[in-house]
């Protein structure tokens, strides 16, 4: 009986190790896109033609990354090429709508309890993707 007991408090403590490990990398992962979006940013101002016609942009306004919440349901919303189709993976679960003609998004999504990852794709017109990940943590009051 011991015996079981000592595995089992060994695997729990190695699941533990695991998860959190990829909640760390996932976290430096997500501050990684974040300085890429302001570097892309800097290099090509908004109002420049090159920006334009170079390729298509994906900015989130919500949710911030690490956000915290105790509301089940989120809205995911930000903007991306126009007349764009916008995929929000969320657990198990995608919800898929299209930007409109200014490039605008929002889509409503339910959080599971506890730490969720949300994949945001943006695909234009000529195929191209682009991808960003936000975590956001939801706790039941």
């Amino acid at each position: 009986m011991r015996k079981e007991i000592l595995l089992a408090i060994f695997v729990g403590i190695t699941l533990g190790l695991m998860i959190t490990f990829g909640i760390y990398q996932n976290s430096e992962n997500a501050k990684t896109g974040q300085n890429n979006d302001t570097d892309q940013l800097i290099n090509n101002p908004v109002g420049s033609e090159s920006a334009a016609i170079q390729d298509p942009q994906l900015m989130i306004n919500s949710p911030e990354e690490d956000f915290f919440t105790n509301e089940e349901d989120l809205i995911v919303s930000g903007s991306a090429s126009p007349n764009s189709f916008v995929v929000v993976l969320v657990n198990d679960s995608e919800s898929i709508s299209n930007t409109d003609e200014s490039g605008n998004f929002s889509i409503k999504v339910k959080l599971n309890e506890g730490g969720n990852l949300i994949e945001i794709n943006s695909i234009d017109e000529d195929g191209k993707k682009i991808s960003k990940q936000r975590t956001v943590i939801y706790e039941v009051k």
